[in-house]
């Protein structure tokens, strides 16, 4: 039997954030794709469009975004949606805990502080991988270990 590995969807206005991110997810799997998204329109506009066959396996979101901030998103795409069963993961500089409670309560799994460091980022990285390894689908497969931004490419 062949792996699948899904691609997760990155919803992040810093291009550098960005680009640490995408970079950690090639080192350490090279396998997964990154749709990135720059905010919070974008992001929606393409859940809206996608198939449910083609959902992605993680969403991480930075918490603090123009136009919507990252408990806006999750209320969005939670409990009720068509968008509730998938992880999501809220990163963020902030260490308030009205801000981690807050995405919780909204829906996300996890609330991680934006890492300082490469190998901080990597141990991030490596504790998706419950939700990045999942059994072969007909269609939609992402296993070309490319990054993709919003456009596809």
């Amino acid at each position: 039997m062949t792996v699948e590995f899904p691609y997760i969807i990155l919803v992040e206005d810093d291009p550098d954030d960005r680009e640490f991110f995408c970079a950690a997810m090639q080192r350490i799997f090279p396998q997964v794709r990154v749709r990135t998204f720059q905010d919070g329109n974008e992001f929606l506009a393409y859940l809206n469009d996608c198939p449910l066959s083609a959902l992605p396996a993680c969403i991480v979101i930075d918490y603090k975004m123009p136009l919507f901030t990252a408990p806006q998103l999750l209320r969005l795409t939670g409990a009720g949606t068509r968008y509730d069963q998938i992880p999501k993961v809220v990163w963020s500089t902030s260490k308030r805990l009205h801000d981690i409670e807050e995405c919780l309560r909204f829906g996300a799994i996890h609330f991680a502080t934006k890492p300082d460091t490469d190998r901080e980022l990597d141990n991030l990285i490596r504790s998706f991988n419950r939700w990045l390894v999942r059994p072969p689908r007909a269609a939609g497969n992402f296993a070309d270990g490319k990054t993709m931004n919003n456009n596809g490419e």
